[in-house]
């Protein structure tokens, strides 16, 4: 016999603590550390994954045990204990009281079995019985509700079919219908005292605390939605509050930090310094003035969408957006990555410094060389294939950096940018970034 867990249950509790992960990141219960007597307040992220990934294999496993034999008995008390305290603890990180431990505490319908003076319940004795089976069987001796004030010791468990104490069911009338005899010797006992276990309430046990996830579900529902209730009557100050609108960045920063999780820290970093920046030329300031006012403009969408929670853990939501599709050269587009390598590298105040200092232009004959190459080959009617391979070349001559890289592969794409921004190759790396952005910005507005 076997039980049959559903293992979509499993899956809804992993999808629900997963639906705002920003929640779950940041979430915070007690727990026992090494020599603490008392709780300890901790980032519950990680028990949170490591159980949920317990939970998913041990309903899988418990699923495939067949529950014949001794061992297979054992498999199961065991497995399907691990899966309880599994379930157990995600209930007590979102606060979910615990079966057996509140009203029901006296709750004995399944094994029904109160226990000496009726202290029993069906938690009690199912432990009993693993302790018996299982973990300790030479030593069962903490569960004084089924065994008094005696130690217990089982030697061996036989199938109930092969036992013959279940043939005399007027001297043993418990273990009639037993699919397996547990046999215990007690030192108060000159006979041995038989312990029955039948496997359909084993199962039913089981079911019920595996149901139990559907508690912890609608707990997570509700601590969630609290959160967004909160976060949605807690108005984010907008940029007229502010007497600069980088102050304004700041503050929104923290509120993406406090909405979002703390993996979001910097994400107004790059804003700041775009609001910052400034170019020496007039044509690419004019451009980079028209870029700063769709750029606020898409930020105050965000602050919207924040302000009702419309953006969660992941914020895949940018105050810019455009089009790439039209460079069909996706490896020369992810190369160009490379430029802002060392801008989030830097704290917000060096940031800030870069983009204050109006992307001073350097002199670099190496450069030169190097896209001097690209354009003799352009004007000789090379093929992009061609000028790729000519890249490569000159990859190999001069061993290039990651920065010198970037600038190769804008130089093989520039023709795609119709000349709508005149690159300089010679301004810093997050600089010549920006120059990028502007450009397929501006190229998506003329498209």
């Amino acid at each position: 016999m076997k039980i049959q867990l559903d293992p979509q249950l499993c899956n809804d509790l992993r999808e629900k603590i997963n639906e705002h992960h920003n929640f779950t990141y940041e979430k915070t219960a007690d727990f026992k550390f090494p020599n603490s007597k008392k709780d300890v307040t901790a980032d519950a992220y990680n028990c949170i994954c490591a159980t949920l990934d317990r939970i998913n294999d041990l309903v899988e496993h418990c699923n495939s045990i067949e529950i014949e034999g001794q061992f297979g008995l054992c498999d199961y008390l065991n497995y399907t204990q691990s899966l309880i305290e599994c379930i157990t603890i995600i209930g007590k990180v979102y606060k979910v009281a615990p079966l057996y431990k509140g009203a029901d505490k006296n709750d004995t319908s399944t094994f029904h079995q109160a226990g000496l003076n009726n202290d029993g319940n069906d938690e009690k004795y199912f432990t009993y019985l693993r302790s018996l089976c299982s973990v300790h069987p030479v030593e069962t001796s903490r569960h004084a509700e089924y065994q008094g004030n005696q130690a217990e010791w089982c030697p061996y468990i036989l199938s109930g079919k092969s036992s013959m104490l279940v043939r005399f069911p007027n001297v043993y009338p418990d273990l009639e219908d037993a699919d397996f005899v547990v046999t215990v010797y007690r030192n108060d006992l000159k006979y041995s005292k038989y312990v029955p276990i039948h496997v359909k309430e084993l199962i039913a046990y089981v079911q019920k605390r595996y149901q139990h996830i559907n508690q912890i579900i609608k707990a997570i529902t509700d601590y969630n939605q609290e959160l967004i209730d909160n976060f949605k009557k807690k108005p984010i100050p907008k940029p007229e509050s502010f007497s600069d609108y980088v102050s304004y960045l700041n503050s929104l920063q923290n509120a993406i930090t406090e909405r979002c999780g703390e993996n979001h820290a910097d994400k107004t970093k790059e804003w700041i310094c775009i609001i910052k920046a400034h170019f020496e030329d007039d044509t690419m300031q004019e451009k980079l003035l028209a870029y700063q006012e769709a750029l606020k403009a898409g930020i105050s969408i965000i602050h919207q969408q924040l302000q009702q929670m419309g953006i969660d853990y992941y914020f895949e939501e940018e105050p810019i957006l455009y089009n790439t599709r039209f460079i069909n050269n996706g490896y020369a587009l992810e190369k160009l990555g490379y430029l802002q390598e060392d801008f989030w590298r830097l704290s917000l105040d060096k940031a800030i410094k870069l983009a204050e200092s109006g992307g001073d232009s350097f002199n670099s004959s190496r450069i030169d060389n190097m896209l001097s190459i690209i354009n003799d080959a352009r004007i000789n009617g090379a093929t992009e294939d061609e000028i790729n391979n000519i890249a490569r070349y000159i990859d190999h001559k001069y061993s290039t950096t990651n920065s010198e890289w970037a600038r190769i592969q804008l130089k093989i794409i520039e023709p795609y940018f119709d000349n709508i921004v005149e690159f300089d190759y010679h301004l810093n790396d997050w600089y010549l970034h920006l120059q990028i952005e502007i450009a397929f910005w501006l190229l998506s507005q003329r498209r």
